[in-house]
């Protein structure tokens, strides 16, 4: 009997050791110098497998083990001196696939998703391109026959997928745009396939993105930027500039509220590293750019277009506003009409401005819906009163400027709310 226990152990434990294969971890830094003292510890199933201190120069990969279906964790035990410098990413040991990445890290612990040693019996999400917009985000990829939908998780804070903290949204079949994010708010997301039946697929993430910023008018606001080791710039790069380039590692601002104000003025001091980092701007609906690529000290340069403007930033790896406040741009707004106070809506009427705590709409029809945004484009109030008069309670709310937004009969009109 022992013989014949010990013949049936041995097989089985040598079978269990080809749920063990070799992942890879790719390390960063966009100087080429290392990571200036950063270490992190990679936990597999929360058991340390291994420690690191980073590339030598620009990259370095690194291979660990990790047996299918395991959790892979990063512990930053130090950032170094250079975060900014840092990006790292997770590849699985069956054919490659990326499983999460991320980029200038801090001290503790973060999740980067499951380990896959064998091809999941339901395919993982084939994205191909993510369009971070000010309130949404737009998913395309290739869809697969054996695919019947997809499930989305996303956060504001790192997540362990599938653990119930995060919003989860379904989706059939891409293109799909995800809506109801706040403006200038970093999510993270997680996603993995549904293909019929109870089969789900691994989960590929959390990544993190960060929706764009929004400005309104009236405002200023000095946008810093980060460092960004994939974009080349240098003197040459206006003339290499094209409208096409513009991709989720670009710093983005929109003016708010849009195309009923025109035309919108846009007047920037401040500064970005000159002939490295630079600002343009164009205007939203048309496409037409007001502003070619700049960099270095803008002396209250102002340009003016109609309708909503892009404000975007294009920087590369050589400095990052955290670590040099230097380089931070100022954007101002200011609209042609008088101002939001003053504009005669057709919708509604609206008092008292400023408002201490009760703001009171009037309409001639029942208001469907009423939103206010603060000067960053954040929700901090939603009602759907089905009335045609309603109070706005604004007393819990901080002094300064608010969008307030009212929805009438498929209509839209906004007014800019001073809260005392």
């Amino acid at each position: 009997m022992k013989k014949l226990l010990l013949f049936l152990i041995l097989p089985f434990f040598a079978l269990a050791q080809f749920d063990v294969c070799d992942h890879t971890f790719v390390m960063n830094d966009s100087w080429g110098d290392g990571w200036n003292g950063a270490s992190v510890e990679i936990l597999v199933g929360g058991t340390l497998v291994t420690t690191t201190s980073g590339p030598a120069t620009s990259t370095e990969n690194l291979m660990f083990p990790a047996a299918e279906g395991e959790t892979i964790e990063l512990n930053w035990i130090s950032v170094g001196t250079y975060a900014s410098e840092i990006s790292w990413s997770v590849l699985d040991g069956n054919d490659g696939t990326l499983i999460g990445s991320g980029s200038t890290p801090t001290v503790g612990t973060e999740s980067v998703g499951t380990a896959l040693c064998f091809p999941p019996a339901c395919p993982n999400p084939a994205i191909t391109n993510w369009t971070m917009g000010n309130y949404d985000v737009f998913i395309e990829g290739t869809n697969d026959a054996s695919i019947v939908g997809y499930q989305l998780e996303y956060s504001t804070s790192s997540f362990t997928p599938g653990d119930g903290t995060a919003t989860v949204v379904t989706f059939e079949s891409f293109p799909y745009t995800l809506t109801g994010l706040e403006a200038s708010t970093t999510y993270y997301f997680a996603m993995r396939s549904d293909c019929g039946d109870g089969v789900l697929g691994n989960y590929i993430g959390p990544n993190s993105y960060s929706t764009g910023f929004v400005l309104g008018c009236g405002e200023s606001f000095g946008i810093p930027y980060g460092s960004n080791p994939t974009v080349s710039t240098g003197s040459t790069y206006p003339g290499q500039w094209d409208s096409s380039q513009v991709t989720d590692f670009f710093l983005k601002a929109t003016t708010n509220p849009g195309s009923e104000f025109e035309p919108n003025t846009i007047t920037i001091t401040g500064q970005t590293e000159f002939n490295y980092d630079y600002v343009y701007i164009v205007e939203m609906s048309t496409g037409e750019v007001l502003l070619t690529p700049t960099s270095g000290t803008f002396n209250s340069l102002e340009v003016t277009g109609i309708g909503e403007l892009g404000i975007y930033i294009v920087s590369d790896a050589s400095v990052d506003s955290s670590t040099n406040s230097l380089y931070i741009p100022v954007f101002s707004l200011s609209c042609a009409s008088a101002g939001l106070d003053d504009l005669s809506s057709n919708l509604f009427t609206y008092f008292p401005n400023p408002v201490n705590n009760q703001l009171t709409i009037r309409a001639q029809k029942n208001v469907d819906e009423i939103t206010i945004y603060n000067m960053i484009g954040q929700v901090v109030l939603r009602q759907t009163p089905n009335s045609l008069e309603t109070m706005v309670d604004m007393a819990e709310m901080q002094t300064g400027a608010y969008f307030v937004q009212v929805s009438i009969d498929n209509s839209i009109e906004t007014v800019r709310i001073l809260k005392n």
